[in-house]
This record gives C-alpha cells, structure tokens and sequence, in this order.
C-alpha cells in the first residue's frame, strides 16, 4: 500500500507525495526525449513512499526499458489516444458523451483557471492535469469528492480494459490509483454511494467546483 491515508506537510499535503502525483502526471504525458528520467524520478519517489517499489510499477519499467522513443510513443498513442476504454479524459469513463460531461467540464474549468498545470491544449479532465490539480486543491472536501467521486471510479475503469500483462501502462494507472485510495480511505464506502446514485440517474460528483453548488 502506498502512503498510511491523508498527512499533512507544506500546504496541508505531504510533500513526498505532492512530488510523487506531480511526477505520476508527467509519465502520463506523451513520452519525449526526457522519458527515461520521467521513470527514474518515479522510481526514486516511489521508494521513497514505499517498502520498495511496487511490483506494478516495477513491471511497467522492465516493459518499457528497452523500448525506443519512437516505440513507446506508438505504445503510449495506441493505449489512450486511439482506444476509447483507456482514455486519459476522465469525465469520458464517469459520463461517456452525456452533457453532465459538459457540465463536469466546465466546473473543473473553473477550479483549475488558477493554477499552472501544464493544461494548455488538454480538456480540464485529462488525468495528468487532474493529478496537478489534487495537489493544488487546499479545500479537503472537495480534493477528497474529487478523488474519491471522480478520479478512482475511472481509474477502476480502465483498470478494467487494461488486462494484466498486455500492457506496460497498466502498472502506471496502478499506482496512481492505489495511491489516491491510500489517500482516502473512505473510497468504497463514497464509490458504492456513487455508483448508486449515478444508478438512479442522479450522479452529484459532476458538480466539482470551486464555488460550491
């Protein structure tokens, strides 16, 4: 398990770990020339967290380590451009083209304006961005709606679609969600009211803002 749940450190997050989804992030971005520093980094913070790195991560590493820049940039295009199951648009998996999307949207839009996140040219729920923004985020309730709500039911997704050893990614989107559980615990109680919810038709996570209902 990564982590012992939510600690505090500067800005009401552990610093480590702020490093650590900073970090997750830019290995979800399409790999460049600086890929194989983007998985030592990786590496060295999930030590760091860890009793030594995490057999997902550590299979994603041998599967990618003798790969060229060329290859694992068609590998990173085929997983999450090309295949609509591993999307890295979260509001894809939570709504597929419904218009709570749009209204999912254009909230997170709000929220994010005042941050960098690296979020030029990217839809505000790309997973990289909505890991900077985790960090960012100082309202504990709403990181942990977005967390707990939002990002873990996609990542289950996805999950889903990437079998076990047929793709190095799928040790990557591990981590990042067995660290955003170790984070909130509180997970599968707030998953299954969720998923009732959004059952019944009236999923409220989509309202994700900065201002509140």
């Amino acid at each position: 398990m990564i982590g012992e749940g939510p600690r505090e450190g500067a800005g009401g997050k552990d610093d480590d770990m702020t490093q650590l989804y900073e970090a997750l992030a830019d290995l979800l971005e399409y790999p460049g020339v600086d890929w194989r520093a983007r998985v030592q980094r990786c590496e060295e913070l999930l030590a760091r967290e860890h009793a030594g790195v995490p057999s997902e991560y550590d299979e994603f590493r041998s599967a990618v380590e003798g790969l060229s820049l060329a290859e694992l940039q068609e590998r990173y295009t085929l997983t999450f451009d090309l295949n609509p199951v591993c999307a890295l648009d979260v509001g894809y998996h939570l709504f597929g083209e419904n218009y709570k999307r749009g209204i999912f949207l254009a909230n997170l839009h709000e929220t994010e304006a005042p941050f960098d996140l690296k979020q030029d040219g990217q839809l505000p729920d790309y997973l990289p961005v909505l890991l900077r923004l985790v960090v960012k985020m100082e309202d504990a309730e709403l990181r942990a709606s977005l967390i707990v709500e939002c990002l873990i039911p996609a990542l289950d997704k996805m999950l889903e679609a990437l079998k076990p050893g047929a793709n190095p990614y799928r040790g990557v989107i591990a981590v990042v969600n067995e660290a955003l559980k170790a984070e909130c615990p509180e997970w599968e109680t707030a998953s299954a009211f969720s998923a009732a919810a959004a059952a019944a038709g009236a999923p409220e996570f989509y309202r994700i803002t900065s201002r509140g209902n």
